[in-house]
């Protein structure tokens, strides 16, 4: 089925490339059993970007579009967070104790997060595709998080080497705030458009990839399911990709309750009465142990993160308001 001028930009940049680069999906997957068989990577990678160099050679952002785009095919995921809870997150400043271990439990081997309101040197982005990549053993088993803004451009021109913005990140050390901060320094160049474009992405990573991150599915929650291997007579075990874009919306309850609370706030300060009006208090990360104690030295435990959002008194529980999300530019 071919994306028709309507179609999510998500769907229509992975058919271009199929188009532009006849074959180039089975060339990829065949690359990847091969560089599997020589050396495995682990499960929430789908391929390193090694695999795209094979094809692209020395055009290193053509395959940094092929990676990301690659690893999604599979999947198709398109997330759109609730306008209210990505402003909430955007305002939570990271951390120290923010562990880059937790950015390896992303839901997909790469998301498609819609992005309204974020600009970049590039033009305005209207997405961004992420994925996690273990590099290859010449680079001492470094972990890298690649973003892939989805800018304006000329459409039939997205794969020249000057349109639409790779972003990659270290994943250096113990804390995320840490391997930010060696990537791209507070004296580096860009360190202002880091500021503006990709903490935001990263805020959502790190929700999407929290203990109590709320995903739904058409107003019903759900969780996606990775893709698992099918045996067929020719080829022997395959993963075979999704046959279509699946929407998922973050945050739709939570954002409710939000707007509840700042609503409550706006009309007037302490009630009287009983009854209190809604009030908020600091957004933050919260880090914790999770999985056995038991004979599991603390520093070999699990460390997971939750968001706590702005406690508010007297609001009535998510599940009861009315959750709204609002549709982005396509």
């Amino acid at each position: 089925m071919t994306a028709g001028p309507g179609a999510h930009r998500a769907l229509r940049m992975l058919e271009l490339v199929g188009h532009q680069l006849p074959g180039v999906w089975k060339r990829h997957a065949a690359l990847r059993e091969q560089f599997m068989s020589e050396a495995a990577w682990e499960p929430w990678c789908y391929a390193p970007m090694a695999v795209s160099l094979s094809i692209t050679g020395e055009r290193t952002v053509l395959a940094a579009k092929l990676t990301a785009l690659a690893a999604w095919r599979m999947t198709q995921g398109i997330y759109r967070v609730d306008a209210t809870l990505l402003e909430a997150l955007t305002q939570t400043p990271l951390d120290a104790a923010v562990p880059v271990e937790v950015l390896r439990r992303l839901p997909e081997w790469c998301v498609y997060i819609e992005l309204p309101g974020i600009d970049t040197f590039k033009g305005a982005a209207h997405g961004v595709w992420v994925v996690m990549e273990a590099a290859g053993k010449h680079e001492g088993g470094a972990v890298f998080l690649s973003m892939l803004f989805d800018t304006d451009r000329e459409f039939s021109q997205s794969l020249d080497e000057g349109t639409m913005l790779p972003l990659t990140i270290k994943l250096s050390g113990e804390s995320l705030l840490e391997a930010i901060e060696s990537t791209y320094p507070a004296t580096s160049g860009l360190y202002g458009f880091f500021e503006r474009a990709a903490k935001p992405v990263l805020s959502i990573l790190l929700y999407l990839c929290s203990a109590n991150a709320e995903l739904t599915r058409g107003g019903v929650p759900a969780m996606p399911i990775p893709p698992k291997a099918v045996k067929t007579r020719r080829d022997g075990w395959r993963v075979f990709p999704a046959p279509g874009p699946v929407s998922w919306e973050l945050g739709v309850r939570m954002g409710a309750a939000l707007r509840a609370a700042y609503a409550g706030t706006a009309a007037g300060g302490a009630a009287t009465g009983r009854t209190l009006t809604p009030h908020v208090r600091a957004f933050h990360w919260h880090t914790f142990l999770s999985g056995p104690r038991k004979g599991v030295p603390t520093e070999k435990r699990q460390r997971d993160i939750r968001w706590l959002p702005p406690i508010g008194v007297n609001i009535r529980e998510p599940g009861e308001l009315v959750p709204v999300v609002r549709p982005v530019r396509q």
